[in-house]
C-alpha cells in the first residue's frame, strides 16, 4: 500500500500545505494515509450535451466574495470562486482504507484572519475527532486543519493551488507545497504542473452537477503510470469527485449528498 497526501477534507480530497491559524495561520489533517486500490463508484460519466461542451471547454462557477456572492454567467470561464452556503451539509464516500467509507462535513462562516478570509468545514460525521478545514476563498486552496480545541493539527505553506481562478480549459500553473503534521512532527512536499482540462457533467450520487475536471500531479510516493484528476462543482463551491489511479486500480471519492439549509 502506498502513501497519499491528504487535502480537502479530513475524509480525502488530496493535497497539502501549511501555516497557522491565529494571525495568518492555519493548520491540516494527516499529511498522508494510504489507499485502497478498488474502484466501484456509482458515479456516471459526461452526459447529453454537455458530453460535446464538454470537449469544446465548455464552463460554470461563481465569484468569491463574502460581500457579493454572484454567479458567473460566461459559459466559457469560471471567473471567480464562490463558498457554499453556511449551514450547507455535504457527504462524501471514498474507498480510502485508513478512513471511514462515510464523512460528512458542515459549512460554516467566512471568518477573517488579517487581509485573508477563509471558509471554514467541520466535520459532523464520520470521524472520530470534530475536525475543521480552513480554505481561502480567492482560490479555494486549503490553508490547513484544526481539532475542536483549535488547535493546529497539520498546516500548509504554501497552500496547494489545485485551483486558480479565473478557471479555463487548457489553462496551466506550477504548484509547490509543503505540509507539517503537528502531531508526528513530520514534514511533507509535493507539487509539480495542474492543468485545467475541460467541463463535463457528472452524474453522483448527490445528483448531476457540471463541473470542472483539472489534472493535478500524482501524489508523493505513487507508482508510475497514476494518474490523478479532480472535478469542482461551482453551484457548491468544493470538490465533488477525486480520482488517483490507472484505470483498474483507483483510489476515488465522490460526493454522497447535499443537504441545503432551509434559509
Amino acid at each position: 500500500m502506498r502513501k497519499l497526501a491528504l487535502p480537502l477534507l479530513a475524509l480525502a480530497l488530496a493535497g497539502c500545505q501549511a501555516n497557522t491559524l491565529s494571525g495568518d495561520t492555519s493548520v491540516g489533517l494527516p499529511a498522508s494515509a494510504k489507499i485502497a486500490v478498488t474502484a466501484n463508484t456509482n458515479e456516471k460519466p459526461v452526459v447529453g450535451e454537455d458530453q460535446a461542451s464538454a470537449a469544446t471547454g465548455d464552463s460554470v462557477d461563481r465569484a468569491i466574495s463574502t460581500a457579493s456572492l454572484k454567479p458567473v454567467s460566461d459559459a466559457n470561464i469560471v471567473e471567480a470562486y464562490v463558498a457554499p452556503k453556511p449551514g450547507t451539509i455535504l457527504t462524501w464516500r471514498n474507498n480510502w482504507s485508513t478512513l471511514p467509507p462515510v464523512v460528512t462535513y458542515q459549512i460554516g462562516s467566512v471568518v477573517k484572519l488579517g487581509s485573508h478570509e477563509y471558509v471554514k468545514m467541520t466535520a459532523v460525521g464520520g470521524l472520530k475527532e470534530k475536525i475543521s478545514a480552513f480554505y481561502d476563498t480567492a482560490n479555494f486552496a486549503l490553508k490547513g486543519y484544526r481539532d475542536a480545541g483549535d488547535k493546529a493539527m497539520v498546516t500548509y505553506k504554501p497552500m496547494e493551488e489545485r485551483y486558480r481562478f479565473p478557471l479555463k480549459p487548457g489553462a496551466r500553473w506550477v504548484t509547490a507545497w509543503e505540509s507539517y503534521d503537528h502531531r508526528k512532527k513530520e514534514e511533507t512536499k509535493g507539487g509539480g504542473v495542474v492543468e485545467v482540462v475541460r467541463f463535463e457533467t457528472l452524474k453522483l450520487p448527490a445528483g448531476a452537477f457540471r463541473t470542472v475536471k483539472v489534472k493535478l500531479p500524482t501524489p508523493p510516493g505513487m507508482p508510475a503510470g497514476m494518474t490523478h484528476f479532480i472535478w469542482f462543482a461551482p453551484e457548491l463551491g468544493v470538490t465533488v469527485k477525486e480520482q488517483v489511479g490507472n484505470g483498474s486500480m483507483n483510489w476515488t471519492q465522490i460526493l454522497e449528498s447535499v443537504k441545503y439549509p432551509s434559509s
